[in-house]
């Protein structure tokens, strides 16, 4: 289930004592983590340039806001945030930022690294960020965050049952919770050799999960997971991608995984890859446009609930099983002219009774008549919502010539 720890170490006190027994280049990279002096590069990577390690995080940095896709301004929790390194990455969006590390040590190097930054957030607002000495096994903080992250943090506790029960009761009913962990190594290996080198001379904790027993504990802590990723870092040649695309890829031993809290920890909701029941109620927000000019804009804002018993997937790309707004745009006589699928895209992952609101914004037909939009929701290569008397929302528009 977890990689063996060595017996009989104060793993805790370890952790709180880990910076003090690192030397001079080593304590300044955590106040410039994941930047570094490639002259000092271990040994381990080969070659000039950046090494593998340092790629993944910029890109995973990345990669997990966009897979959040956070309103400006939420409040992100940082769970073993070390010397604040993907605290600082998000505090530079605008995001209100907390990190929490049980080491007094490392929370002192993140108060430096981002009191150090010199602007912020824009030309008029300063980076919003706290950092805070806390043991997680030991309780949750008094209050509510839109988003959680365990970024390779999650395999240096002991308890990850009481980890991530804590977890659950600081995220908000909507927020999600994004883990970034690597995979128990095999027995025999050399990151085996490696962790219980590390392990042995920090007494740090080093006891990543085998990739089921994560996705358990996960459902077992009231968690559903909404995304399930690998990672393709690099650039790739034109030429070979184009004739072999990603065929030969091997995604390496890291689990991204992002999740959203479910209500009662026993209860296993379906998603929309396998869907129960599919509904959605759609209605207009405000006033509604019903008459354009020819070839111009039409917009007005929609809200849509998740009505049914079923979890809705979201997908920059149409997998099987993503729900995206289907809009048609239907002529006197019924005929379709125009029919666009998952623009504006949903947010995020839709649970049972949560609501989003979406802006339309499409161009009305060159030629003058009455017209009405049709909008449904689809999951991709499933069924259309209305398949399963999910009612459709219809607006007429009238369209006028110049």
């Amino acid at each position: 289930m977890r990689f063996r720890k060595i017996p009989d170490l104060d793993y805790k006190q370890g952790a709180k004592e880990y910076a003090r027994k690192l030397g001079p280049s080593d304590r300044h990279h955590l106040l410039t983590k994941p930047f570094y002096n490639l002259a000092h590069k271990h040994d381990r990577w080969e070659g000039e340039g950046l090494d593998a390690d340092t790629h993944r995080h910029f890109c995973d940095f990345a990669n997990m806001a966009v897979a959040l896709a956070l309103e400006p301004g939420a409040k992100v929790l940082d769970v073993g945030c070390g010397s604040g390194w993907l605290c600082e990455y998000f505090a530079r969006f605008g995001y209100n930022v907390t990190g929490i590390d049980i080491s007094s040590d490392l929370i002192d190097f993140a108060r430096q690294r981002l009191n150090a930054v010199p602007f912020g957030g824009d030309h008029e607002s300063p980076l919003t960020f706290e950092f805070l000495v806390h043991d997680i096994e030991a309780g949750p903080l008094a209050t509510t965050f839109d988003a959680i992250i365990c970024y390779d943090s999650l395999h240096h506790f002991e308890d990850e049952h009481e980890v991530l029960r804590n977890i659950h009761t600081m995220l908000n009913s909507e927020g999600q919770l994004f883990i970034l962990e690597g995979e128990a190594p095999p027995e025999g290996s050399s990151t085996e050799d490696e962790l219980r080198t590390v392990m042995a001379e920090y007494q740090t904790l080093e006891s990543p999960f085998a990739r089921e027993y994560l996705l358990r504990l996960l459902r077992e802590s009231g968690f559903v997971v909404v995304g399930d990723y690998v990672t393709v870092n690099g650039l790739f040649d034109r030429d070979s991608f184009a004739q072999e695309g990603l065929t030969s890829f091997q995604p390496e031993a890291f689990n991204y995984l992002l999740c959203r809290k479910t209500v009662s920890p026993a209860k296993e909701l379906r998603d929309s890859r396998d869907p129960g029941r599919l509904g959605a109620r759609i209605k207009t927000v405000g006033s509604v446009q019903t008459q354009a000019r020819a070839g111009g804009p039409i917009e007005f804002k929609i809200e849509v609930e998740n009505t049914g018993d079923t979890i809705w997937l979201v997908s920059r790309q149409p997998a099987r099983g993503t729900v995206r707004l289907g809009l048609k745009l239907l002529n006197n006589r019924d005929q379709v002219v125009l029919e666009v699928h998952g623009s504006p895209p949903l947010p995020h992952a839709v649970m049972p009774g949560e609501r989003v609101t979406l802006k339309i914004s499409q161009v009305a037909p060159n030629e003058a008549g009455t017209y009405k939009f049709k909008l449904d929701m689809v999951s991709q290569d499933v069924a259309w919502f209305e398949q399963h008397r999910s009612q459709t929302l219809e607006i007429p528009i009238t369209v006028v010539s110049d």
